[in-house]
């Protein structure tokens, strides 16, 4: 059966289980199928202010007239959000019908509802009397503490679907264009399907041992990750993973969802090969779930995304391989507005849980230099360099990590 049967067919069952919660989702995803953007800009293509965050990517755009809203931008999701920033509040969005609304995690999901911008503005890109979502992120699982809340929203589908867009982590740069992707450099395109607001290529992957599959994997720019992998799949069909393995967890709408890390040998996008791809074996019943290619594989190289062709494009950038980057301290953390780290997540049997660090801990230094000048790109590099490391907390005080590699995992 194909995963576009079995998608619809659980579908179906949601709604007949879940009623209303689940026909307002519905409803929202194609709320603004009738809308016309504008663009102003006399050229094609123009740059948008952007901020990447770790390896995630954040652009700046104007909500009703006002300026310096921060949005996420994420293809793996269904429509636009709007959180429960101070920027956000003072706006006074009106409150219109309930949403469910879920995610990565293992726990409950998070009520939101549905609301609407009089205008919501890039640059020269707008849109008038757009619909999406209100969600009181800083009181659902997703983080410890509202300080987390860094960000005013998330940029999906429903808007994205409309432009073609570039990212590129290196030049810390977004651009959106109104015309299809000029392939000037002759990088060839990977067509993409959509499907239920999700986009998705065909590839191959290389479990080792002459074993090598292929499958569709999501494009997910919402993901820090590299690759997402359901934990069905090697099950079901009797594939050893690499006995090097670190457990982890991320956090979502739904809560924590810990996990599996493996280091596999290949991913395979039409011409474009990614070695050694740091993966998360997600806890599953169906082998066809996550298959996401995240930001963290995406961001190493110049992205652009035409929907307008419905293309992918992944070019390389010069003298610069892919590399995954491992948490080698054990410490899964978050910046805050204060411009410390907080600590989500300690991971069993590396070096910061025998250190006695704890989630909920405030990171306020390393070796010496203040967490607010540390932006998370560089944190995450230096989780992935074994070394000695000084590591303070607030109100906690100093502890030395000595981090080194894995070996079959990280090296």
């Amino acid at each position: 059966m194909s995963v576009f049967f079995r998608s619809l067919i659980l579908i179906l069952s949601i709604l007949l289980i879940s009623g209303c919660s689940v026909v307002n989702v519905l409803k929202l995803r194609n709320a603004n199928n009738n809308i016309e953007p504008i663009w102003s800009s006399t050229e094609s293509q123009f740059k948008i202010p952007t901020d990447y965050v770790g390896e995630k990517v954040f652009i700046y755009g104007t909500v009703n007239g006002v300026d310096g809203f921060k949005f996420m931008v994420d293809t793996g999701a269904s429509f636009t959000f709007l959180f429960d920033t101070p920027k956000v509040v003072a706006l006074n969005l009106p409150e219109g019908y309930e949403l469910n609304l879920g995610g990565w995690g293992d726990e409950n999901d998070s009520l939101g509802y549905q609301t609407s911008m009089r205008t919501l503005k890039f640059g020269d890109l707008q849109v008038n009397n757009f619909q999406g979502a209100f969600l009181q992120v800083s009181n659902t699982p997703y983080f410890e503490t509202a300080d987390e809340l860094i960000y005013d929203g998330v940029i999906g589908h429903d808007l994205l679907r409309h432009f073609v867009w570039t990212f590129d982590k290196k030049a810390n740069q977004v651009s959106v264009s109104n015309k299809p992707h000029n392939v000037a450099n002759g990088i060839k395109g990977l067509a993409f399907n959509t499907f239920m607001t999700k986009i998705s290529v065909e590839g191959n992957i290389d479990f080792g041992n002459g074993h090598t599959v292929e499958h569709e994997f999501i494009i997910d720019t919402g993901s820090r990750h590299y690759f997402k992998l359901s934990s069905e799949y090697p099950k079901a069909n009797q594939i050893k993973l690499p006995d090097a393995q670190v457990t982890a967890a991320d956090f979502g709408l739904s809560g924590k969802a810990e996990h599996q890390r493996v280091t596999l040998p290949k991913i395979s996008l039409g011409d474009v090969q990614i070695k050694s791809i740091k993966s998360n074996i997600i806890n599953s019943d169906d082998e066809d779930d996550y298959w996401v290619i995240g930001n963290a594989t995406l961001n190493q190289f110049i992205t652009t995304i035409d929907y307008k062709t419905s293309k992918i494009y992944l070019e390389s950038y010069k003298e610069q391989p892919f590399q995954s980057r491992y948490n080698l301290f054990g410490l899964e953390v978050r910046k805050l507005l204060s411009g410390n780290f907080i600590v989500r997540y300690v991971m069993p049997g590396l070096p910061a849980i025998d250190a006695g660090f704890q989630a909920g801990d405030i990171i306020t230094q390393v070796n010496k230099v203040n967490a607010n000048s540390i932006s998370k790109d560089q944190w995450l590099s230096m989780s992935a360099i074994p070394g000695k490391y000084e590591i303070c907390r607030e109100y906690l005080g100093c502890k030395d990590i000595q981090s080194q590699h894995i070996k079959g995992y990280s090296n």
